[in-house]
């Protein structure tokens, strides 16, 4: 498949009323390109993720409700071990202080592969940060 050109990409992204900030470095579908939504949130995505129906900006999505750090208990001297699954659609948390479960709850997230792992990687930075 050829390379697609600045314009042709942004073409694709005005379908959805997003917008192109940047695609240096673009060599295929699945290379991150830096894309503005609507509302003005620049985020990085793909094309390939893009294209799908259900692809949302992930600062725009409100579908998922983060862990509020509060229903987390501060951990103290206790020995503390965040586990958590492999998927990023149902996506499982579990924190064990001491070998005693003292949290756990399963997220649902929405949108793209990509935007999907982004909102996980933020909600383990906030419960790591909190520890």
């Amino acid at each position: 498949m050829a390379e697609l050109s600045a314009e042709k990409i942004n073409e694709e992204l005005r379908k959805k009323d997003f917008e192109l900030v940047n695609c240096d470095g673009y060599e295929n579908l699945t290379s991150f390109i830096t894309v503005k939504c609507p509302k003005g949130h620049i985020t990085q995505t793909n094309l390939k993720s893009f294209r799908h129906e259900s692809y949302q900006c992930p600062e725009c999505d409100k579908s998922i409700d983060f862990s509020n750090p509060t229903e987390v208990p501060d951990k103290g001297n206790k020995y503390r071990v965040i586990a958590f699954d492999q998927a990023t659609e149902h996506f499982g948390l579990s924190i064990f202080d001491d070998g005693k479960l003292i949290y756990y709850k399963l997220f649902v997230f929405t949108g793209s592969a990509i935007n999907r792992m982004v909102k996980i990687r933020k909600m383990i930075d906030e419960l790591v940060i909190k520890q």
